[in-house]
């Protein structure tokens, strides 16, 4: 599905270090969370460094303008395309000279547009807020190959994040976001994963797990694991099967190839009438950015196909153009309507 685009020019940030822009961001998330941060050794000798204090400083000031132009952003988009949120009433357009008036009020709208931008910042990069947490996170496009602990081996997915634990009776997994594969070492010791309230267990096998955003997938590649989830009863997977678990609906079994069921190993994504939702989420966490949606009818329409992993936002435009719906750019992602 992926469509051809000329490729963008490189802007005045091209020259700007990846590394230390990607760090900047880091510290500004947790000097948000905790001021005394600044104050640490660990950021002083950081920021000493000429490039790591420009690149804090472009941070900060990105921070800022999202404070200020945070409120008016909102509404606009409110009025424009008629998001409304749950539960709360629709915002007023405010005039344009009200910025001011923000300014003067640091307690109310100022700081509810701080807010906005942490919130937005969260969606962007999300990874940077669980790397605090995580044993292992990987940002948006990255493939991470790893060894656990006790031998077994894992690949975590772009945008995704895991713990483990192991002690002499047991080892677990906890995958906080995204999806990861596993390729289980036999030691007599239980082999669990968890994703929410669900459990597989296992003693030695290879199996993926993928959180769909409204849905939870396990693959089983070799071996078998035992599947426990809230509202359904227990489930043996044998080789060659996909689990699928949607809150309210019966569990799925299918019988897919798994390695094309697991083809996001090697950069790519098959999928079957998934709503655009899920694939959107997939697409997000390999570099299209945050993808927001203007209506639950469309953000539920159903598709299917196979597509590239590295090339994010060229496939969410060629979905645009093949599903008939608009994608307005925001800054780090997308607005689809």
């Amino acid at each position: 599905m992926t469509a051809s685009v000329p490729p963008a020019s490189p802007g005045p940030g091209a020259s700007h270090d990846p590394a230390a822009t990607e760090e900047a961001a880091d510290w500004l998330i947790r000097i948000t969370a905790d001021p005394a941060e600044k104050d640490s050794a660990a950021f002083q000798a950081w920021h000493g460094d000429q490039a790591n204090a420009r690149a804090f400083a472009r941070a900060s000031n990105a921070w800022d303008i999202a404070a200020l132009v945070g409120p008016d952003l909102a509404a606009e988009l409110a009025e424009e395309f008629d998001i409304q949120a749950e539960a709360a009433p629709r915002p007023a357009r405010r005039p344009r000279n009200s910025r001011r008036w923000s300014l003067l009020w640091p307690g109310g709208v100022a700081l509810a547009a701080s807010l906005l931008g942490a919130v937005w910042l969260d969606m962007v990069r999300p990874d940077l807020r669980r790397s605090l947490s995580a044993d292992h996170t990987t940002a948006p496009g990255e493939l991470l190959d790893f060894a656990l602990s006790d031998g077994s081996r894992a690949l975590l997915d772009g945008g995704s994040a895991l713990d483990f634990v192991a002690d002499t009776v047991s080892r677990q997994v906890t995958v906080l976001a995204g999806a990861a594969w596993f390729d289980v070492t036999k030691d007599g010791r239980p082999f669990t994963v968890r994703l929410g309230e669900t459990e597989i267990r296992a003693l030695g096998t290879r199996f993926g797990v993928r959180d769909c955003g409204t849905c939870l997938e396990v693959t089983l590649e070799e071996g078998s694991v035992e599947v426990t989830a809230p509202g359904h009863p227990p489930v043996i997977m044998q080789p060659g099967q996909q689990l699928r678990l949607v809150p309210g609906r019966p569990a799925q079994i299918l019988g897919l190839e798994s390695p094309e069921a697991l083809a996001w190993r090697e950069g790519r994504y098959v999928f079957y009438d998934a709503p655009l939702r899920e694939v959107a989420g997939v697409l997000s966490r390999h570099g299209a950015g945050a993808v927001l949606f203007t209506s639950e009818a469309l953000a539920e329409r159903r598709i299917s196909g196979s597509i590239r992993l590295d090339t994010a936002q060229d496939e969410l435009q060629a979905m645009a153009e093949a599903m008939g719906f608009q994608i307005l750019p925001l800054p780090g992602g997308s607005l689809l309507r």
